[in-house]
């Protein structure tokens, strides 16, 4: 097998697979529709054509905003009919009109944020959480109608992803490498809990059926008990799993693999792996499920894409590229009430596209 560097963006992150890449190019020449074009999808198995035959399905681009120089991750308050979007570069959170969809603010932050999953808001007081990189690193509160950071709150260091648990007023923060989770009471802004979770962990997610703490950790997902904070099961999944998101309906989770270039699905009632969805070569990063539309959207990273997969067919059943060469696919967000997609561009282009069905 021969060894190549696969970017991820552009902050340097690589692993090893099977054939060379430049930058954040494609694997090798393949001519992909331009995102505005609605040509039916086809039903190929992504791991034998390298999705270069599935079409980008029943999708066009609503709007492509410009968000600073490297927009990473972004998170949605759609009762208040907001996007936040962080420009690691620009140490700067771009607030978007999601009616309008327009940007009509940006708030300094000053702290540099390139997770995957570095933002939460909360649904009830509308406050935004937001991790900053480093050993000495923050979770800074943000109130949207100030414009201003209002608190910077102790995180545990080494921030690597956010959650929040908005009835019981807490917010988790990741800790990659200390190996643990905060738990953080959103009201008083005290630690109340530093749970160790047995590896580096990258994402987190929390169960609104049951309140569990779902955590992204070495090639598992760890389970905690919210009352005993302390780790009640293990999961193995794939390679290098990098993003987690829970649909309470279906009792599923979904877990990108970046190595495996695969998601997984995981049972959340019995705790155990409910098999996965192939993408073929393509990396996987971000994720986020629309439950009404039965899909789930995958950001691919260097391969400059967003993968569809029919929840119930279990198939990726569409491929979207950005709008331009290069430009890496990051955070990825969906509005519940709009059903539209908000997918980050980082760089080289710098930009937001919002995607809605036909």
């Amino acid at each position: 097998m021969r060894a190549r560097t696969r970017l991820i963006g552009g902050i340097g992150l690589a692993v090893a697979v099977a054939v060379s890449v430049s930058g954040c190019a494609s694997p090798r020449p393949v001519t992909f529709p331009s995102p505005s074009t609605t040509t039916a999808t086809t039903t190929r198995d992504p791991g034998t054509d390298w999705l270069a035959e599935v079409g980008p399905g029943p999708y066009r681009v609503l709007a492509t905003l410009n968000a600073g120089k490297d927009p990473r991750g972004l998170v949605i308050d759609s009762e208040a009919r907001k996007a936040y979007v962080v420009s690691s570069e620009d140490q700067t959170v771009y607030v978007i009109d999601t009616g309008a969809r327009s940007v009509t603010a940006n708030i300094p932050v000053g702290v540099y944020s390139s997770e995957i999953q570095p933002m939460v808001v909360d649904p009830v007081t509308h406050l935004v959480y937001l991790i900053a990189n480093g050993s000495d690193g923050e979770l800074l509160v943000i109130d949207p109608n100030t414009r201003t950071v209002t608190a910077k709150l102790p995180a545990g260091g080494d921030p690597s992803a956010v959650a929040i648990d908005a009835e019981r007023h807490t917010v988790y923060v990741a800790n990659r490498y200390h190996k643990t989770v905060t738990a953080i009471d959103i009201g008083t802004h005290a630690v109340v809990a530093t749970i160790p979770v047995g590896a580096q962990p990258n994402a987190l997610a929390v169960d609104p059926g049951n309140h569990q703490l779902w955590v992204v950790q070495g090639n598992n997902v760890s389970v905690v008990d919210p009352d005993a904070r302390l780790v009640r099961d293990t999961i193995p999944v794939g390679n290098e799993p990098q993003g987690i998101a829970i649909v309470p309906g279906t009792h599923t989770a979904y877990v990108t693999d970046l190595e495996g270039n695969s998601v997984t699905l995981v049972d959340t009632e019995s705790r155990t792996p409910a098999g996965s969805v192939s993408l073929g070569r393509e990396a996987s990063l971000g994720v986020a499920v629309d439950p009404t539309e039965h899909t789930a959207y995958v950001t691919t990273g260097a391969f400059g894409g967003v993968a569809m997969i029919d929840t119930i067919l279990g198939k990726v059943t569409a491929v979207r590229r950005t709008g331009k060469t290069g430009n890496c696919t990051w955070g990825i967000a969906v509005d519940p009430a709009t059903h539209h997609v908000y997918v980050t561009n980082c760089k080289p282009d710098g930009s937001v596209e919002v995607l809605a069905r036909q």
